[in-house]
């Protein structure tokens, strides 16, 4: 059973989308921030603040590199993901991968309000036109890596049109 990949940016709908398609597809539901923060035994946050966003990368590639394809797993990638090393040629010969493409201006909606301090990418003193603007310049920087999914859609989807496209493209 293939696995299923969702990228995007932070806030795009990953774990919320994740959870709900593994629950009515019956695969196991991983989210590799999750992974990530058991393994290392701090959260993201702390992780960038002691070690520095280059040490997360390279740990955030081994974790991805550790899930084995065919392992029924819908996976939140973290959003970065896609963009380092070779991991999106990764996801795309381990699975389907599923881009959950959401505007700026919605992500910036969605983030105001969530805590913006479990952002680490984001300071919590950022003001909203240049968190907006932080957001545009990092899409802009991220889509060509994002755009190389084997499906592409909007991050307002649920769960049945998600099932829908997937058997369509057979993507399970």
């Amino acid at each position: 059973m293939k696995n299923i990949f969702l990228i995007g940016m932070p806030s795009s709908g990953k774990s919320t989308l994740g959870k709900h398609l593994a629950k009515r597809i019956n695969y196991k539901f991983v989210d590799m921030d999750e992974m990530i923060e058991k393994q290392e035994l701090m959260t993201v946050q702390e992780i960038f603040k002691h070690k520095g966003e280059d040490y997360f990368r390279v740990i955030e590639s081994k974790t991805l590199k550790s899930i084995e394809a065919n392992q029924a797993l819908v996976i939140a990638t973290g959003g970065g993901v896609p963009c380092f090393f070779d991991n999106m040629d990764y996801i795309k010969q381990n699975g389907t991968s599923v881009f959950l493409n959401v505007q700026p201006e919605d992500l910036l909606k969605r983030i105001l309000k969530s805590d913006i301090n479990n952002r680490p990418l984001i300071n919590k003193n950022t003001t909203e036109e240049s968190l907006l603007k932080n957001l545009q310049e990092r899409c802009a920087y991220r889509l060509p890596f994002y755009q190389q999914a084997d499906i592409q859609i909007d991050g307002n989807i649920d769960v049945e049109q998600l099932l829908w496209i997937l058997d369509e493209m057979n993507g399970l």
